[in-house]
């Protein structure tokens, strides 16, 4: 079986250049956590006709035809023809802008290279993740990941040499619902405001290399503060583009980040395409930050591990 986590971006990937390939317009730079994974296991059905494929127990056609369809991807680029059987549990509400997708995608990439036995490189393996999901590419890294923007073939994920324990993200479950409005459709309309997103994507860039500045440095209020940043001009475009993911929940935890950095706590938030906030801090910071959140469920995620083969 195999485990792959999460990974919250601090710079944001929003924006397919080829829809095809899932290359995007610009790089972006995570953090891969630990308490949140999917696990996979996948089995060769050597005389089946058609893949088998259960999600969090269930066999649901509709909820299968992603996966299936990425299945056929996979046996196209590494030339096989067997069916299989997915066996997949997110340990992570899906759907809900907490990255289910970039874990899932990554979970079955890194299952599938083992079932036939490939011996591939863990950047060919986020090549083929991110045929199926584009965050996924860094699911295949623990902890700092960059996804470069370029070619189907340079495309890929990569880990930083950044060693910093106390980093955390406070993870606030505010809505664990499927979001009514997909983040690849979001991302085309985005994509369609041509002057609002060209601005976007240059300021990411600039984003970008600052945040490989300031990890490598440690200072996590320049971390803070560029994440936050990125966040909310992602948050902007959207909105811009009559999308909003952010409900009253989502602006009262951000007021209340801010309340808390006026008390001198070191706290940022940001947020992907979902309501769910998460606050980017310190560990030396958590059990402050934590007594504000006492209505809140939250997870406290330390650095994550590479994907890799679990015991059941």
């Amino acid at each position: 079986m195999i485990r792959a986590y999460v990974n919250f971006a601090l710079i944001k990937y929003w924006g397919k250049l080829d829809e095809d390939l899932r290359l995007p317009y610009q790089s972006s730079l995570s953090f891969t956590v630990d308490n949140l994974y999917t696990d996979t296991e996948i089995t060769i059905l050597n005389d089946a006709k058609k893949d088998i494929v259960i999600i969090n127990g269930v066999e649901n056609p509709k909820e299968s035809m992603r996966v299936i369809n990425y299945l056929n991807r996979l046996r196209k680029e590494l030339n096989v023809s067997s069916y299989v059987k997915v066996i997949s549990t997110n340990n992570v509400p899906m759907a809900a802008g907490l990255a289910s997708s970039a874990s899932s995608f990554a979970s079955i990439a890194t299952a599938f290279v083992k079932a036939f036995k490939f011996d591939l490189s863990q950047e060919e393996i986020s090549r083929l993740a991110r045929l199926g999901s584009g965050s996924a590419s860094r699911s295949i890294y623990g902890g700092f990941v960059v996804w470069e923007k370029g070619t189907d073939k340079t495309s890929v994920a990569k880990k930083i040499d950044v060693k910093w324990d106390e980093f955390r993200i406070i993870v606030c479950l505010l809505d664990k619902n499927e979001k009514k409005i997909s983040s690849t459709f979001a991302m085309e309309k985005s994509v369609k405001n041509k002057e609002l997103y060209n601005k976007f994507v240059v300021a990411s860039e600039k984003d970008y290399n600052n945040m490989l500045i300031v990890l490598k440095n440690k200072d996590i209020n320049a971390v803070g503060t560029i994440a936050e940043e990125n966040s909310e001009r992602m948050h902007e475009i959207i909105e811009a583009s009559g999308i909003k993911y952010k409900n009253e929940e989502s602006n009262y935890l951000i007021n209340l980040v801010k309340k808390m950095r006026s008390d001198k706590i070191i706290a940022y938030f940001t947020m992907d395409a979902g309501p769910n906030v998460k606050i980017i801090t310190v560990e030396s910071e958590v059990k402050k930050i934590l007594s504000y959140l006492s209505n809140v469920e939250t997870i406290v995620c330390k650095q994550g591990f590479d994907a890799k083969e679990v015991k059941h």
